[in-house]
């Protein structure tokens, strides 16, 4: 039975969105059990090649995007970063988990940054927001399975598996993930990626893209 004409056209475009919305969630958490499952079995298959960082932010701002409601995005990259070389697809998801945590968490009318340099021998990003922040003695637990923190009464919709997986895939490739707060003014939190810096493919190099 249709129940079509029932409703306004407002009415079923936000029915709509409602269903693809949890169509997707749903999508995200079976996916987040899949990865999890390959990461602690070890046949996570990891395809690595050469990346440059502006690529990856790019891809995974452009999904977060629509997520973001009135938040904004402000993104920092250094000069002349070295390319890494990383599973493009996996690091890409990384990237959206740490974004999408951090609009989930924080403020509707802030600021998320994602900022990425060069720190000795290691590429660091960090993914930062002017949420409430993560209490002490949660800083560490928030990368176990099935943890979430609580806020008061707050629930935000999530599996409690995002940052396990962002953390797996990181270590995966000889890197790591921390997290930091508070960040500034006793709020906000920074999701902190270290990336080794390898030796350069023959094409590329910082000082040949720098020549004139």
């Amino acid at each position: 039975m249709s129940y079509g004409n029932a409703y306004s056209e407002p009415v079923r475009r936000d029915l709509m969105l409602t269903v693809q919305e949890e169509a997707e969630r749903l999508n995200r958490f079976v996916g987040n059990l899949l990865d999890m499952t390959k990461l602690e079995s070890g046949a996570l298959e990891i395809k690595r090649d050469w990346v440059e960082i502006g690529e990856l932010v790019g891809a995974a701002v452009e999904r977060v995007r629509r997520h973001l409601g009135q938040r904004r995005i402000k993104i920092e990259l250094a000069d002349r970063l070295p390319m890494v070389r990383v599973d493009f697809v996996l690091f890409e998801q990384v990237l959206f988990n740490l974004l999408d945590n951090a609009t989930k968490y924080s403020p509707s009318d802030s600021t998320v940054r994602l900022v990425a340099e060069r720190a000795g021998n290691d590429v660091i990003i960090e993914v930062i927001d002017e949420g409430p922040g993560i209490p002490a003695d949660d800083l560490e637990r928030v990368f176990d399975k099935f943890h979430r923190v609580r806020q008061g009464d707050r629930q935000t919709v999530g599996t409690g598996l995002g940052l396990s997986i962002c953390r797996g895939i990181a270590e995966a490739h000889g890197g790591s993930i921390t997290a930091r707060s508070p960040v500034a003014g006793g709020r906000g939190t920074a999701m902190t990626i270290r990336l080794p810096v390898e030796a350069q493919p023959v094409l590329y190099s910082p000082e040949a893209a720098a020549a004139p």
